[in-house]
């Protein structure tokens, strides 16, 4: 906080034990130590004080930001995709037509053959 030196402090000391005196010494020390003591706490807590209040307002500006977003209107992406189809007489296209056999073939049940055995080897 205060740069001083120590020999800048033994001055001051010296100057103070003139001035007061060797018996209201200790006194004066105490005191001196006692202020000092409070102004040390008083700016720790302003300090800390200052740095709670600009976080506060970095967390307002932050949540005043996600209000906005969430408020916004969004977009839509793709209308078509989303779009439901209307009901009218047409039908649909057909892409490719399939014969019946190939539906057959399509939605037979699937058979599975059993795994060879060792009998089933050639020697």
């Amino acid at each position: 906080m205060f740069d001083f030196s120590f020999g800048e402090l033994a001055l001051l000391g010296i100057i103070a034990l003139l001035v007061v005196g060797p018996e209201k010494m200790p006194e004066l020390a105490r005191t001196a130590g006692k202020w000092y003591g409070a102004m040390r706490r008083a700016v720790t807590g302003l300090r800390s004080e200052v740095e709670q209040q600009l976080l506060l307002d970095d967390l307002r500006q932050e949540a005043n930001k996600l209000r906005e977003y969430a408020n916004e209107e969004l977009l839509p992406v793709d209308i078509t995709a989303t779009a439901t189809p209307k009901a009218s007489d047409e039908k649909p296209e057909v892409i490719g037509e399939q014969k019946q056999g190939e539906l057959d073939i399509l939605s037979a049940p699937v058979q599975h053959a059993e795994p060879p055995g060792p009998e089933d080897r050639l020697h």
